[in-house]
């Protein structure tokens, strides 16, 4: 297949892009800017005016749309919701919508399994939608406007909602919990039982391949995680094991925890720490017949394993 691909410099797209054409698909990056090329769409920088931008790549069969607007949390950029709409929603709208004038095949939209409120659940693509933050919500939004611009047109959508997703060469708490694992120190984590679900960034790149390619894909949207779902401190004494370490963690309560990080002022991030988020990706595996090629704690054994400076991080799909 001929692909068009947005993000490809980012977290997932970098990886996504060499796995498609390491499997013989030809890949054609979209760029904002910069100087076109071979494998290079130019695209304006201002979304709206996709829809009249005269070269449009010749062939291509589908498009993998990761490219969005996700800063760094706890900044005031990721509160900006104006901003974020304009990336994650109207961006997207305006991507499919050219997609669709063209006659492409299958659009795949990369969103986040975030847009689901945190619960124990587990949650499932028909769980209630309670984005948890400003880019969750312009995610969900975004997903809307995807639907919206490929309805009755020839081209079939299919949107994944991927769990945190970690891997060398990210960003987020499992950054932060990496260089934590990597110190000698005991730490007062062990008290943190509550599960949360994630995925390796090599799954999430074989769920977004087969949605690419496969019939059964059109028209669904799909959580994607890992297996099984891990606590904080199951987190640390994974990533300790992939290091030869013990887990050396202190069962210190969460509540006595998060009063001591409120006088840091990281209240916030230790109680994500403790809440619960639980992902089925059951439908993705019985529909696409994908599953993890690992379970979670071999995955964060290896990858503690195999990272030789502190750039194991969580990655999202920017």
């Amino acid at each position: 297949m001929r692909i068009l691909l947005t993000g490809s410099s980012g977290f997932v797209g970098r990886r996504l892009k060499a796995a498609l054409t390491a499997s013989g698909h030809e890949v054609v990056v979209l760029r904002r800017g910069g100087p076109a090329g071979d494998g290079v769409y130019v695209a304006p920088a201002d979304h709206s005016e996709i829809m009249t931008t005269p070269d449009w790549p010749a062939g291509i069969d589908a498009v993998g749309h990761l490219a969005a607007a996700n800063p760094e949390r706890g900044t005031a950029n990721a509160a900006d919701i104006e901003a974020l709409m304009a990336v994650n929603r109207d961006g997207t709208a305006a991507l499919a919508r050219r997609a669709a004038a063209e006659g492409v095949r299958r659009m795949v939209c990369v969103s986040t399994a975030n847009v689901h409120a945190a619960s124990s659940g587990p949650v499932s693509e028909t769980s209630p939608i309670a984005p948890q933050s400003a880019y969750a919500r312009s995610k969900h939004a975004g997903e809307v406007a995807f639907w919206e611009a490929l309805a009755e047109s020839s081209t079939s959508g299919c949107v994944l909602r991927p769990a945190p997703v970690f891997g060398v060469g990210g960003r987020g708490g499992i950054a932060a919990l990496a260089r934590l694992a990597r110190t000698q120190l005991p730490l007062p984590l062990g008290g943190f039982s509550a599960l949360r679900s994630l995925v390796a960034v090599d799954d999430l790149v074989r769920a977004i391949m087969l949605s690419l390619d496969g019939d059964e894909a059109a028209g669904e949207t799909f959580l994607v995680a890992g297996d099984p779902p891990m606590s904080t401190a199951g987190i640390i004494a994974a990533l300790r094991r992939g290091l030869g370490r013990s887990p050396r963690l202190i069962p210190v309560p969460p509540a006595l925890a998060r009063r001591l990080a409120s006088l840091a002022g990281r209240e916030a991030m230790v109680a994500t720490l403790d809440t619960p988020f639980v992902v089925d990706a059951g439908h993705l595996r019985e529909t696409l017949g994908w599953a993890p090629a690992r379970t979670t704690h071999d995955a964060l054994a290896a990858l503690s394993a195999e990272t030789p400076t502190n750039r194991t991080a969580e990655g999202r799909t920017d």
